[in-house]
């Protein structure tokens, strides 16, 4: 008896679980032939050429890998640099991947090297192997899929094209088109059959977007505003109008960047919720009314003087324009230099070594701390229920009767939502890269090309907020170790003593580490570096150009900024100038209160807006 069998279908996500599969396993065998050719002692070109072909192979499986197995695509593709383990300072985790072995070939092999290169390559392949096994069982749908392809857009945008990936070669413009290509052909399974307007303008765009990378011709003279703003955006704005027309659902978990959002330079695609702890949630107006207050009240400080703005003050972008601010009697300076509250709230972490996550918990440390406010949150409690004004505004803001309200824990989500309400982001240039194209000079445009190339800021210096949130996810902000002087000295300058990070981690790596601040309104907030050893930004820059402080004469093991000249020319440097003048941006932000709230007491009731300083 003859039987027949309907042949299913196969559906998009098994479809493109195939073409995933099918490019790592391409993957696996070009790094299985580059570590062949190591083991024969192949030529250095031969080496090289299956360097170039196994790093193209990775990006076209990069997306998937990032957002599948976060933790193998970090050791396939992670930073050269050595990671402190979470469990013991002691031990560090070494690195490992593409970034290692690039180190070990380019621009030429060293021969004392090549036991080490065998080793690197014989880890990538290894690594490589557990991806393949790992992509073989992974389970997909269509909204991961779409929202993989997204991030990997964003990854493009923001480390890709400014050579994050490939300090060394700076190969990274083919690579990122490269990229692109894998995204068209994953997304071509979707729209292949379809005839409507989105699905036509997909492919123009991703055409478009590639010529652009492959016609490149020079790394530090690349338009990334352009990229930006003509094909980055659009990409992302035609992926979203054909998952709109396809009826996939957007992901709809708490992240920073949100999972629709076209441009990173719109306030209104992201959510500072994502960088708050449950308990501040969620973030209102109350809240950010009553914590502007409080910002301004030294009534939190032992003696009714100081207030959190007499240290951050609003005309100065929330800086006080010293090098280290004054402790509370005046007699001295502090350790470090007030940092910015502008964008504050848009991290992971707090203080200049990270020691605290929150902003609650910096509200503490701050309030309590001797030398700066010398409070007692308890004492605090008792005054504000002293006065009826704070009580009605504590009531509206949490929504408890009577002065149960008043509570430290109140006190200290109010003043962090004020803080996480510091984010304007209607600079000139987030004007310019919304598609404003006067609102910047071209000076300060070629300041850009420069700042996310030849300069290499923005390896660091991540936009859209020019600190170290590293993109996509910004679920991580970094720390460097830059080797700030303790005096403005070009040769023979020696580390500040400030050890920064390494004070609580007590890891000799995080020596003298400290968080990557924001650039946003860098122009207002001199002077510079957490000992504000620098009063100009042009001094900054020629700190960057000579290499940090292993290019002014010191020997940092642990130096994090690559010591390599910038060779900036007297034009580049202005330029990049022009660009973070652009920055500035303090709409909306700058006014202060008229009053504050009475508070019974001759002492309290003669305290003045914003402390005294």
């Amino acid at each position: 008896m003859a039987c027949s069998e309907k042949k299913t279908e196969d559906t998009p996500t098994l479809l493109v679980k195939n073409l995933y599969v099918n490019s790592v396993i391409e993957l696996d065998s070009i790094v299985s032939k580059l570590q062949r050719a190591q083991i024969e002692n192949e030529s250095e070109i031969v080496l090289q050429k299956l360097f170039f072909s196994a790093r193209a192979a990775y990006k076209r499986v990069e997306h998937f890998a990032e957002y599948y197995n976060p933790a193998t695509a970090r050791s396939l593709n992670g930073a050269v640099l050595e990671k402190v383990e979470e469990d013991d300072v002691n031990r560090t985790i070494e690195p490992e991947g593409f970034q290692v072995v690039e180190e070990l070939l380019f621009p030429h092999i060293n021969t004392t090297q090549r036991t080490n290169l065998r080793h690197q390559i014989n880890v990538l392949a290894s690594n490589v192997r557990r991806l393949r096994k790992v992509a073989e069982t992974i389970e997909l749908t269509d909204s991961h899929i779409f929202d993989a392809l997204r991030l990997q857009i964003i990854r493009i945008n923001t480390l890709g094209i400014v050579g994050f990936d490939t300090p060394i070669t700076f190969h990274s413009l083919k690579e990122s088109a490269v990229s692109l290509e894998a995204i068209q052909k994953t997304l071509e399974i979707y729209v292949s059959n379809e005839t409507q307007t989105p699905f036509k303008l997909l492919n123009n765009e991703f055409e478009r977007a590639q010529v652009f990378l492959r016609n490149a011709n020079n790394f530090d003279e690349f338009d990334r505003s352009e990229f930006n703003v003509q094909h980055a955006k659009p990409l992302l704005k035609s992926i979203n109008d054909v998952q709109t027309s396809l009826k996939i659902p957007y992901k709809n978990d708490l992240r920073a960047f949100s999972s629709n959002a076209i441009s990173l330079f719109d306030s209104s695609a992201w959510n500072v919720e994502f960088f708050s702890p449950n308990y501040a949630r969620p973030l209102t107006e109350a809240k950010i009314s009553l914590g502007k207050i409080l910002f301004y009240d030294p009534i939190l400080s032992k003696n009714s003087d100081r207030a959190c703005a007499s240290c951050h003050q609003s005309e100065r972008a929330f800086t006080d324009g010293l090098p280290t601010s004054r402790v509370l009697d005046g007699a001295k300076g502090m350790l470090r230099n007030a940092p910015t509250m502008l964008f504050a709230g848009m991290q992971n972490s707090a203080f200049y070594d990270q020691h605290v996550t929150y902003l609650e918990d910096q509200a503490t440390g701050v309030i309590t701390n001797e030398n700066e406010m010398h409070g007692s949150l308890t004492e605090v409690v008792a005054r504000l229920k002293s006065s009826k004004e704070y009580v009605e505004m504590f009531r509206q803001a949490f929504h408890k009767s009577g002065d149960s309200a008043i509570t430290e824990l109140h006190i200290r989500i109010a003043l962090a939502s004020f803080v996480r309400s510091l984010r304007p982001m209607n600079s000139p240039f987030d004007r310019f890269m919304r598609g404003e194209t006067s609102a910047i000079s071209s000076e300060a445009k070629h300041g850009f090309t420069i700042f996310s190339g030849k300069a290499k800021c923005a390896t660091c210096h991540f936009t859209p907020f020019f600190n170290g949130n590293v993109p996509p996810h910004f679920t991580e902000t970094e720390a460097e170790v830059i080797g700030v002087p303790a005096h403005p000295d070009t040769a023979n300058a020696t580390i500040d003593n400030d050890a920064g990070k390494y004070n609580y981690s007590k890891a000799e790596i995080e020596k003298h580490a400290f968080k990557t601040p924001t650039l946003r309104n860098i122009a207002l907030t001199a002077p510079y570096m957490h000992n504000g050893v620098y009063s100009t930004l042009e001094q900054v820059i020629d700190f960057y150009n000579r290499g940090g402080g292993n290019g002014i004469g010191m020997s940092l093991n642990n130096q994090t900024l690559p010591a390599d000249k910038l060779q900036l020319r007297p034009d580049e440097k202005q330029a990049l100038i022009a660009f973070l003048r652009t920055l500035t941006d303090t709409t909306g932000i700058t006014s202060r209160p008229r009053l504050l709230p009475k508070i019974p007491g001759k002492r309290e009731n003669v305290r003045r807006v914003g402390g005294i300083y």
